[in-house]
């Protein structure tokens, strides 16, 4: 049983720190999206196509 046991912990840390992991790189692509839109927004609007 303790066998079974240390499997499913490490089992259970395994996933918990790919979900981590994950959701820590979707917020930081997330920030670089919304960064990109917002400079692109701006230039747009700051330099109208002639």
């Amino acid at each position: 049983m303790v066998h079974l046991s240390v499997a499913i912990a490490r089992f259970a840390e395994t996933l918990f720190w790919g979900i981590a992991q994950a959701a820590g790189l979707a917020l930081i692509g997330g920030a670089f999206g919304i960064a990109a839109l917002a400079v692109g927004w701006r230039m747009m609007r700051r330099k109208p196509r002639p």
